[in-house]
Parts: structure tokens; C-alpha cells; sequence
């Protein structure tokens, strides 16, 4: 295990770096390619832009760009204290896989941030002119990418650092939308109602594009069915609380409501609530063993949303589509089209919950879009466009692929799978400022990501590392 790698990404752990609130990571990257002698600026969005000079010999070479992100998904398990704002992720290392303490790791994607330090602060490395190229916001908008100017996309090929499987290159990636809804609380007393809180935990969540195809539940609409379904029954619901999810971009693990009732609809209540819970259950048994709902009474609320809009809110949470929407024709398995209901909260002003919409297809993009508008109004939300990113296309006859096939072969002896990905990458976004530019993703092995399950594997870091060292060793005798 080369340890500069696992230094520099230590060093990142030990930052907050929630998406939106990069400034501390974004100045520490900046500092430390100064300290290194190396040649940086930061851009207005807080993009980090380090250029260093071509090993002797190798300066006609194209330029490269290495380039991560440094915000991270911040997930914990339920009941843990911890402040993604403050707080640094504290790392287990077992001497063959980093996790963290009941968070998120943040290898997704701090991995590729620190081996594209360490291969920049290395004089020994053989390359080209390289540039190293750190965007904020990736994980909820990737607003880094696209504020990042054109300019600094001046180079032959782009190596982007944030790809989770070690044996794969990403040739490919989705478009993204994500959409807000928003309806104001309409509260009113709930004197003389009973209480009962659902809770929804251990459901196995996951990265709402590249692990979209296994089928896993959603703990926010599970809840929202539970309810429903009593409410079907006939019983007046008024929902005093409800929130789930940790992240737009990560399907819900967990979710929690409390609803009150008049004490003669109880048994009602009760009766059809544990039979969809029952069902819904059973429906996700082998995608997620560990999910587990209680319902129990709880102390009187003193407010409630109205019986009207508490049903608009379980209504509009089950009919938004959630999940694979469709399957590419062209490519056997690959996700087209999905979207994730990935946050709702119900705040002091109004029921708020967000959609992240993926496809490769602008076409189904749009034609999903209209449906969600049309949903929205018909349940009294005002839908909002949070922000969208350009899909990344194919490159026929990518020289940077055969590069990395030929060096991945003569590595390991084995050939690299080239694949697309239903997921949004900042790859579109570059590809969209620098047509000409010849794109590739890849990473070492990360697992569960966006979730506190989040596994780095050591040795894929150092095979990673020396993969990128001799594709850029390729590129530098051209």
C-alpha cells in the first residue's frame, strides 16, 4: 500500500465536506498544491485548478486532466450524532478496507481526489503536462463542473477519477434533473386526536443510478403506502410529522411519520396499516432483509396538516414515479431511464421532497418531466427545477480507451470491461464545453457508497494508482 495515497486521503476525511460547504476543503487543496510547488488557482465556485509541468522529455506530449470532486454524500445510521458540518469522518482501517463509524466514508469520491494529489505532488511520475482539476458539488447538482470555465478544459484527455470498480471503465454517463415540490402546512389543532409514530430503518439504500436496477425499496414510499392504505380503509389521517432520506442522490434507508387519528378509527387504523406493512414486507424480502417498520402510539400532537392535504401528501408520494423507468434498447441490462424520490421533510412552513430524474434519452427526460408537473399540480405542489446536467455520449473511436485497455493488459493480464453508466457524472458537463476532449472514468473498488456501509478496498488504490501512472506514461511518449 503506497501510503502518500492513504495520507492524502486521511487528510481529506478530516475535513467536512458536505456538498455546498467546500470552502474548508477547497483552500486546503489550494494550500497544498502551493506547498508542493505546484502551480493552482480557485475559480469562483471554489473549483481547485492545479497545473503541473511535463517530466523532462515529455513536453510535446498532450496535456491531461486528472480530475475528482471534493464535496461527499453525508449518510449516518439512524440516532447517530454526527454533524456533517463540523464533524470529520472517523475511518476504520482493518488493513484491507477503510468504512467509517457509522457514516459515510467519503471515498466517493475522496479516493480519486487523493490519487490524483499523490500522482501530482510526485516528481518521480512520468507524463505529460498534467492538470489536476477538483469541482465542488458534485453530489447535488454538480454545480462545480458546470461553473467551471471552458478554459481549463484545454487539454487531449480527461481522466476522470470517480468511478467505483477497479476492472471497469466508464465510457458513458446519464443526464440528470432533479426537481423540487413544495406544498405550505395548512396546521390546525389536533386536540382530542391519538398518536401513532411509524418508523421505517435498516432498508438498504444505495446510489440512486448505479444501484437503481436492484430493485431496492424506498423507505419513503413504503411509509407512504403503509399510510395510504389506511387511509384507504377509510380512516381520516392527519399527518403531524414526516421525513426520510439522508440524500437526493441515495435511494431512502429510513423514514418516519406520526399520524393522528380519532379514537374510533384506531382498530381500523391499526387493522390495515400492519397489513400493508405485512405486504410491503414481504415485497422487499430479498432486496432488503434488514428492513424493519414499527408502529407504535405516542404522545398527542398538538397539530396537525389538514385531513385534505395530508392525503394530497401520501398521494402525490405514491403515484411520482420512483424507480427504473425504462431499460436501453440497445444494451442489454442498462438502466435508460429512473428517478428517486430521495428527501421529503415536513418543516414548520410546508411538506417539501425532491426527485432525481436520470436518463440518457432527452426525449424520456422531458416526457417524465411533464408527468411530474402534471402530478404536482393535481396535488396542490409547485414543482421546481433544481438543476440538470448533459448526458456524457459515446466516443467512437476512442484513442483513451485502447490506451487504457492496452495498459490495464499488460498489468494484470487481464481485459478491462467498457461500460456505460445510468448515472450523472461531470463528464457530461466537460464533454459539453470541449466536444474534442477524449474522456474516461475510472476508480478503485468502492462499495455501498452513499451510505454507511461505505467500504474502500486498499489494494485497489494502489492498482488504480499504477494504472493511471502508465496510461499517462503511454500519453507522454506520443
Amino acid at each position: 500500500m503506497d501510503q502518500r495515497i492513504l495520507d492524502n486521503f486521511l487528510s481529506l476525511t478530516r475535513i467536512p465536506r458536505k456538498s455546498h460547504h467546500e470552502e474548508a476543503v477547497s483552500r486546503f487543496l489550494y494550500q497544498w498544491a502551493l506547498e508542493k510547488g505546484l502551480s493552482a488557482c480557485r475559480d469562483q465556485a471554489g473549483n481547485v485548478i492545479v497545473d503541473k509541468p511535463a517530466s523532462p522529455g515529455c513536453e510535446n506530449a498532450p496535456r491531461t486532466i486528472l480530475q475528482g470532486h471534493m464535496d461527499m454524500v453525508c449518510v449516518a445510521e439512524p440516532g447517530r450524532d454526527y454533524d456533517p458540518l463540523c464533524d470529520p469522518i472517523r475511518v476504520i482501517n482493518n488493513g484491507e478496507t477503510l468504512t467509517a463509524d457509522g457514516t459515510s466514508l467519503g471515498a466517493d469520491d475522496g479516493a480519486g481526489v487523493a490519487l490524483a494529489m499523490t500522482i501530482l505532488e510526485d516528481p518521480d511520475a512520468v507524463h505529460g503536462p498534467i492538470r489536476g482539476i477538483f469541482t465542488v458539488d458534485e453530489e447535488d447538482g454538480m454545480a462545480g463542473a458546470t461553473a467551471l470555465d471552458g478554459a481549463h478544459l484545454d487539454a487531449g484527455y480527461l481522466i476522470n477519477l470517480d468511478w467505483e470498480e477497479f476492472g471497469s471503465l466508464c465510457c458513458s454517463s446519464a443526464g440528470s434533473d432533479m426537481y423540487s415540490f413544495r406544498r405550505d402546512a395548512d396546521w390546525s389543532s389536533a386536540e382530542g386526536l391519538h398518536a401513532y409514530a411509524l418508523t421505517l430503518t435498516g432498508f438498504e439504500g444505495g446510489h440512486s443510478g448505479a444501484q437503481i436496477h436492484l430493485g431496492r425499496a424506498n423507505a419513503i414510499r413504503v411509509a407512504a403506502r403503509i399510510l395510504r392504505a389506511a387511509a384507504n380503509a377509510g380512516c381520516s389521517l392527519r399527518l403531524a410529522s414526516f421525513q426520510g432520506g439522508s440524500a437526493h442522490n441515495a435511494i431512502p434507508s429510513h423514514a418516519e411519520a406520526v399520524v393522528c387519528l380519532s379514537p374510533e378509527q384506531e382498530d381500523a387504523f391499526l387493522a390495515a396499516a400492519r397489513a400493508e406493512t405485512d405486504l410491503q414486507l414481504e415485497l422487499c424480502g430479498a432486496t432488503d432483509p434488514g428492513a424493519v417498520v414499527t408502529l407504535l402510539k405516542t404522545d398527542a400532537a398538538s397539530r396537525a396538516l389538514s385531513a385534505e392535504m395530508s392525503r394530497d401528501v401520501l398521494d402525490i408520494l405514491t403515484s411520482v414515479h420512483d424507480g427504473v423507468f425504462t431499460m436501453s434498447p440497445a444494451i442489454e441490462g442498462l438502466v435508460e431511464s429512473s428517478a428517486n424520490t430521495g428527501l421529503c421533510r415536513l418543516s414548520e412552513t410546508a411538506f417539501t421532497f425532491m426527485v432525481h430524474q436520470r436518463s440518457s434519452q432527452a426525449e424520456i427526460t422531458h416526457r417524465m418531466k411533464a408527468d411530474y408537473l402534471r402530478l404536482a399540480g393535481e396535488f396542490g405542489f409547485a414543482m421546481e427545477v433544481i438543476s440538470s446536467s448533459p448526458a456524457w455520449p459515446v466516443k467512437p473511436g476512442s484513442e483513451l480507451v485502447e490506451i487504457c485497455r492496452k495498459c490495464f493488459r499488460g498489468l494484470t493480464g487481464r481485459e478491462i470491461r467498457v461500460e456505460p453508466i445510468h448515472a450523472g457524472l461531470e463528464c457530461g458537463a466537460f464533454a459539453e464545453k470541449n466536444p474534442a476532449l477524449d474522456i474516461i472514468s475510472i476508480g478503485p473498488e468502492l462499495r455501498d457508497i452513499h451510505s454507511p456501509k461505505e467500504t474502500l478496498v486498499l489494494a485497489s488504490l494502489d492498482e488504480c494508482d499504477g494504472l493511471v501512472r502508465a496510461v499517462l506514461k503511454d500519453i507522454a511518449g506520443k
